[in-house]
């Protein structure tokens, strides 16, 4: 038999034929930022005396660096600044491209308004009715349009930022005059308009059964068409601004979210809730704002968490 070949080792602790193992180093991390910038001070120091001996100092100048040369400065933004490419415009200097809130009177709107044309769309609470009555118009044109042959388009006021009006008076935002449309014939628009009727007949459906459903149960009545949540949820305002009133006058509400504890008692559908009664998990804030009667607290304030981990601890040591 053959010899064993064993094999060797080196006094670095590595095998013959391979690199040493390094050691480990213990590498401990800066508790302070002003540690790590010391050093960093040091070492600019010493850099800049090895330059000021190798080369006199510029005419005019004192030889001395700030920190700002040398990147310590805490103002980023000059610095981004200060380093510009020339003929070409820094994009934090440059005018936003994305159109503001105009604010206007109501008298100005009023003015602006004629006999048969608003100059500015308001929407106001409707009952389950009228609410109703206004998907039924909708549909009676769209019928109307396809009896004559000619396809059918949906007239829709525009949500878009540059037809947003801020009225002081009401402390609220108005759309304005400005209105789009939404042909089937159009093969860019066929998919929303179809998206748009099935969202109004789904609608219908609910008022009529006197029932809330979430947004998320919209969007799975009919996935293979919405596809994705974002179109129905878009759709879903649309329809809003097309009846004139608000989304909750639909009966499509979004999911609960948030809790609720501490000394506040209200009435929900006709049931008493005390929030202090409620133990550490709260009280879920109800999505049904308008079955939300008699809120009575005598809290001297209202202390907003944003993490339901720094919101427990809370509810907790309370």
């Amino acid at each position: 038999m053959p010899p064993k070949r064993t094999k060797k080792t080196t006094r670095d602790g590595g095998l013959a034929g391979n690199p040493p193992v390094s050691k480990r180093r213990e590498v401990k991390l800066a508790e302070d930022s002003e540690e790590v910038l010391k050093k960093c001070r040091q070492l600019r120091d010493e850099l800049r005396t090895r330059q000021q001996q190798q080369t006199p100092p510029a005419t005019g100048g004192d030889g001395e660096s700030s920190d700002d040369d040398w990147g310590f400065d805490h103002d980023q933004d000059k610095k981004r600044k200060s380093n510009g490419i020339p003929g070409k415009k820094i994009a934090a200097d440059e005018p936003s491209k994305k159109a503001k809130t105009q604010q206007m009177s109501l008298a100005e709107l009023e003015r602006r308004s004629t006999a048969d044309k608003k100059a500015f769309l308001e929407v106001t609470e409707m009952s389950s009715t009228e609410v109703m009555e206004g998907i039924e118009n909708v549909a009676v044109k769209i019928a109307q349009q396809v009896m004559s042959k000619q396809g059918f388009q949906l007239d829709i006021p525009s949500r878009a930022a540059s037809n947003q009006i801020y009225v002081p008076e009401l402390d609220r935002i108005v759309l304005g005059d400005k209105r789009g449309t939404r042909s089937f014939l159009n093969v860019k628009e066929s998919r929303k308009a179809a998206i748009t009727t099935r969202v109004l007949q789904l609608l219908h459906a609910v008022l009529q059964k006197r029932i809330h459903i979430t947004k998320r149960d919209l969007f799975y009545t009919d996935v293979k068409l919405f596809v994705d949540q974002s179109d129905s949820d878009g759709v879903l305002d649309d329809v809003a601004t097309m009846i004139g009133c608000t989304r909750s006058n639909l009966h499509v509400v979004a999911s609960d979210k948030g809790l609720v504890v501490g000394k506040i008692s209200f009435y929900e559908d006709g049931d008493f809730i005390d929030c202090t009664k409620m133990g550490v998990g709260g009280k879920a804030i109800p999505p049904y704002i308008d079955k939300i009667e008699n809120v009575q607290s005598d809290a001297e304030f209202i202390l907003l968490v944003e993490k339901e981990a720094a919101y427990m601890r809370m509810a907790v040591s309370s």
